[in-house]
């Protein structure tokens, strides 16, 4: 694993291209609280059943850390689109993507709607990505 020095991020290849530029969490939710309610709701879950994560708040996005960079949120209107990896394929209509990153990695993206779609399924999901690579 490296860490860039600049902005504190950690990537599995040395030197690996990346954006260090980094926003305010707020800008993200400008004219978005439904999905501020939802993200605060998610993080809070997050912490309290699965671990402790470090929030890094991108230009394009929002990610969360455990040991490992395992879930990507996207602030829209009406949800709170998230993008999560696992060692498999989820089948579930839940899903607006599924899609394979490598051979053994699958990129599963979904839209939450209400923090009632923070659900045990969705937690179970969200702890097997975090503890992926541990």
């Amino acid at each position: 694993m490296w860490i860039c020095s600049k902005c504190g991020r950690m990537f599995e290849k040395k030197d690996q291209p990346h954006s260090c530029r980094k926003i305010p969490l707020g800008e993200h939710f400008t004219n978005k609280e439904t999905a501020k309610e939802i993200f605060d709701y998610l993080v809070s879950q997050i912490e309290h059943k699965i671990g402790k994560c470090r929030i890094i708040s991108l230009p394009c996005c929002i990610h969360l850390f455990g040991n490992y960079d395992f879930l990507a949120a996207l602030p829209k209107k009406d949800r709170l689109e998230i993008r999560f990896t696992l060692d498999r394929k989820l089948e579930s209509t839940r899903l607006t993507q599924a899609a394979p990153m490598s051979l053994k990695i699958f990129k599963n993206c979904l839209g939450v709607f209400t923090p009632k779609n923070i659900d045990k399924e969705l937690l179970k999901w969200l702890d097997e990505s975090y503890h992926l690579k541990s």
